[in-house]
């Protein structure tokens, strides 16, 4: 006989670390469109924080026996929240070019649409290793192009003369983000699109 579904419980450890990971990504803007000497290496410090408890929160769900439809919800909300809202913050403190950001955004409305019909359907379409490099590929980059702006407004990382080394990488791995986004985004609606055009599984 099936397990039933734990029931959604907004206080357990992983939700709580996914409501963590919201609270934390104002701060993370804040920080970037108001800053000072030293903020890109605070503003990376709290987004590190941030982008772990996207690799605990899964994990403690499953250790706990706490996986429940709104943890996932939770979870991939959070996800949308940090990345979507600096994104468009480095935007607006010209870290990132914003096609990229507007690659990486509309790739998520699409995918958020097709998991939003699977899950009408009580069809669960899993995260794949291709979406999994795609997440780990744009938090280094994000991470990284921190650090460059810590350089780029005095802070402590500027005496070092690695400000430009560090722009120049971060924005190279956010192509490569960019590219996966792409890819692994026709992956999700290839592997989706028997559903999508309604035609049934044998």
């Amino acid at each position: 006989m099936a397990e039933a579904p734990a029931p959604a419980r907004l206080t357990s450890p992983a939700n709580l670390l996914g409501l963590l990971r919201i609270g934390l990504t104002p701060v993370v803007i804040a920080l970037l469109v108001l800053p000072f000497p030293g903020a890109g290496l605070i503003a990376f410090v709290v987004f590190c924080v941030a982008a772990v408890t996207d690799f605990l929160d899964g994990r403690v769900a499953r250790a706990r026996g706490e996986v429940s439809p709104f943890g996932v919800f939770m979870d991939l909300t959070a996800d949308k929240v940090l990345v979507a809202g600096v994104l468009i913050a480095m935007v607006q403190v010209s870290l990132v070019p914003a096609w990229i950001v507007a690659i990486i955004l509309i790739r998520e409305f699409v995918i958020s649409g097709v998991r939003q019909l699977a899950a009408a359907g009580s069809v669960v379409i899993s995260a794949r290793a291709l979406g999994k490099s795609k997440t780990l590929t744009t938090l280094a980059a994000m991470a990284i192009l921190l650090l460059a702006f810590d350089a780029a407004q005095g802070g402590p990382l500027s005496g070092l003369g690695v400000g430009d080394a560090l722009q120049t990488i971060g924005f190279w791995l956010m192509v490569l983000a960019t590219l996966l986004t792409i890819v692994s985004g026709y992956d999700y609606v290839a592997g989706a699109w028997g559903m999508l055009i309604g035609r049934r599984r044998d």
